[in-house]
Parts: structure tokens; C-alpha cells; sequence
């Protein structure tokens, strides 16, 4: 899924579109399905807060989940993506449904997701996956490139009901100058590190931008389920070796939380 040249760009800016791959429209269609149902089925969650969404009731939040997003996780192009990148054993920390609603105030703060996640080794990539058509108009991401490379920046406390998350690296702090828009079509997906500065303006357009993101850890690297100042708790947070062998024994797979089985078929 990744061409020798597309890895070299992740290495070197720390994110990548892959040019050769899309989701085909009864994909895409089924995907944007899924979007309506979990949305329908957890309205007292924050759109744009939808973790987990490939379970059905299992953690943080027990939401009501949908097989398509369980699916699609599990799909052999991304994970060969992910694989071109992190290698052949791969461990699924987490999936995030990011749905901004048309004129949204909410934003993403800039922000690194190393210091949010207690994985060691620190080295994960996410792949973002494209429900809607994403553009600088309805508040795609942003990414400075190669900031995945230096050192990790200092992350400030933040108390603003308009933003996604509890830390962030101040303004003043990002060269915004340098910073790259990721605009995807429905079905497109990026791929980027966990070092990489990133952040996401408020969706002022008329129009809904949702995308998926599947969070993989290589499976040589650990995730401490009881860490000091982690920004969230994952003491049951439920993840999974989802392909190849798992080589780091820190790493407890029995403590998480999967809540209700998906029926066969």
C-alpha cells in the first residue's frame, strides 16, 4: 500500500497520503452508515469525542459501536500500511471517531500524541481515514513536517470547553508558516507518527468533516497501564495484537475491556 518512496516521506516528514490507495464508493458508503448510527446511537457523546467506536460497549466510554468500524481496522490494506512503517507485528491501541458538525467551535489544539499515550518505546503511527470530504474549509489537519524528529515539546494544561484535549503546545511555540493542510477525499486516508506536531482548525463551513483514526503501536514497543501524569486512564482500555507475534512482554493484553462480541457472520 505504501511505495519505497511514500515510506521514505514518512521517515523524513513524518506523515504521508498514500497516492495509490482509496476505499471504493459501497466502502465508502457503508462507512459514512456507520458514521449515522453511532452517532444516532450515542447522543450524549461529544461527536467529535468517539473513542472506540470498532467495539460494541466495550472501554472508555461503552459506547454503542458499529462491525463496519471493526472491519475496517482489521483490513488487510491497513495494516500493510502500517506495517510498511512500524513492521510485521502490530498492536491496535485505539480507534477514534473525530466527527466536526458544520459551524463546530471545537478545535484540536496543536499538540504531539507521544505525550498522551503511555506506550514505551514511544512509536505508533495512525492511520486517518476520510469519511468526508476533508479540505482547509471544514477543518482539516494540520501538521508541521518533520517535527517528529526533535525533541518532544513542552504541553501546557488547557481549560477551554471549545477544545478536544486537556494539554497543548502553546501558539507561540509552532512556526504555523510551515505547517501543511492534509486534505483528503472520501475514502483517501493519511498516514502520520506520534512525534509529529498536529492540530485541526474549528469546522466554520456548512458541511460535516468526520474521519476514522486507528491508533498501531509496533508490538516491540509496551503500553504501562498505570503511569504517573498519563492524560487519560488505560488501566482497562482494551488493546489488541492484530498482527504477526507479540514481542514485548510489559505489555498486558488480559486487562482490557472488549466489551459484547460481535455475533459471527
Amino acid at each position: 500500500m505504501l511505495t519505497d518512496a511514500e515510506i521514505e516521506a514518512y521517515r523524513r516528514d513524518g506523515y504521508v497520503v498514500p497516492a495509490g490507495f482509496r476505499l471504493d464508493d459501497n466502502e465508502i458508503e457503508s462507512l459514512q452508515s456507520a458514521v449515522a448510527q453511532v452517532l444516532s446511537d450515542n447522543p450524549e457523546v461529544e461527536p467529535d469525542r468517539i473513542i472506540n467506536p470498532h467495539l460494541d460497549r466495550g472501554r472508555p466510554y461503552r459506547l454503542r459501536g458499529s462491525r463496519a468500524f471493526h472491519a475496517i481496522v482489521h483490513d488487510g490494506r491497513i495494516l500493510d500500511m502500517a506495517e510498511a512503517v512500524m513492521g510485521p507485528d502490530l498492536v491496535l491501541l485505539f480507534t477514534h471517531l473525530f466527527c466536526k458538525t458544520p459551524r463546530s467551535r471545537r478545535v484540536v489544539p496543536w499538540h504531539q500524541d507521544g505525550p498522551f499515550w503511555p506506550v514505551e518505546p514511544m512509536a505508533s503511527c495512525t492511520v486517518w481515514l476520510a469519511l468526508d470530504k476533508v479540505d482547509a474549509g471544514n477543518g482539516a489537519m494540520r501538521v508541521v513536517p518533520g517535527s517528529h524528529r526533535q525533541p518532544y515539546r513542552p504541553h501546557e494544561l488547557v481549560d477551554d470547553p471549545d477544545s478536544t484535549l486537556n494539554r497543548e503546545i502553546p501558539r507561540p511555540d509552532i512556526d504555523e508558516s510551515a505547517a501543511h493542510t492534509i486534505e483528503l477525499e472520501p475514502g483517501q486516508v493519511s498516514v502520520h507518527d506520534i512525534g509529529i506536531v498536529h492540530g485541526s482548525a474549528a469546522n466554520t463551513s456548512r458541511r460535516r468533516r468526520a474521519g476514522f483514526a486507528m491508533r498501531y503501536m509496533p508490538a516491540t514497543s509496551c503500553v504501562h497501564r498505570r503511569i504517573e501524569n498519563a492524560a487519560a486512564d488505560w488501566g482497562d482500555l482494551p488493546v489488541e495484537l492484530v498482527r504477526g507475534r507479540n514481542r514485548h512482554p510489559g505489555t498486558d493484553f488480559s486487562l482490557g475491556d472488549f466489551g459484547e462480541p460481535w455475533p459471527a457472520g
